[in-house]
């Protein structure tokens, strides 16, 4: 099974974009608690369905690429 991974680099490029500059403004932006945003950015945890897909609503589909790897099974996400 492919495995995601958040991109940080490319997430911090989309919220410099969009001009968030705070985690919990990224966190209202997307429609998470701010814990969820914590432990993503912290790698404690996986971006689940509902970061992925506020992300994508918040930012356009065309975010997913800048936001998150995909990595093809037997390979792990960078």
């Amino acid at each position: 099974m492919a495995t995601l991974t958040l991109n940080r680099p490319g997430l911090e490029k989309v919220r410099r974009l969009a001009k968030i500059k705070h985690d919990h403004e990224f966190a209202t932006r997307i429609e998470v608690d701010a814990t969820t945003v914590s432990r993503v950015l912290t790698g404690k945890s996986d971006p689940g369905a509902k970061f992925i897909a506020g992300c994508i609503a918040a930012f356009g589909a065309d975010c997913f690429t800048d936001c998150f790897i995909v990595a093809p099974d037997g390979e792990v996400a960078a």
